[in-house]
């Protein structure tokens, strides 16, 4: 017996539905690996002080090498991968918290001044160049 088109559409959209849950079952799962692996990259690394877990030339080879795969992401979600970042690197303590404007003169205006400056700057130099660091960050434009 034929199907009429809406059952087909709820069959397809069921289908999507449930590609959808087991893409976010696989990316839950790999947040929580990768939070494994930052914790052990961060026992290896054993600094101490402020930001500790944060090497600005080791994140510019990291995202230079994730440039191609990174220009496709929109600004949210290049901010959703910032935030992860933070968050299992030990933000505000061990890693700046970007996504707060720690590294800004005034308070994030919007979503790409929450971004990880040298994210930003790899992948929209234009809009790197107009933030207004703090002295301390200063450096971020030199490395």
């Amino acid at each position: 017996m034929p199907t009429s088109p809406s059952s087909a559409s709820n069959t397809k959209l069921s289908e999507l539905r449930d590609d959808l849950r087991d893409i976010n079952q696989q990316l839950f799962k790999t947040f929580l690996e990768r939070r494994v692996v930052v914790a052990q990259i961060q026992q290896q690394k054993n600094r101490t002080g402020a930001f500790g877990s944060f090497d600005s030339q080791r994140e510019l080879e990291f995202f230079q090498e994730l440039k191609p795969v990174l220009g496709g992401l929109i600004v949210q979600e290049l901010l959703a991968f910032s935030l992860l970042m933070e968050g299992q690197a030990g933000a505000p303590s061990n890693y700046p918290a970007w996504s707060e404007g720690v590294h800004l003169l005034e308070a994030p205006s919007h979503n790409e001044h929450r971004l990880n400056p040298i994210l930003l700057r790899v992948l929209h130099p234009e809009a790197f160049a107009t933030l207004k660091l703090t002295p301390h960050f200063g450096f971020l434009r030199s490395i």
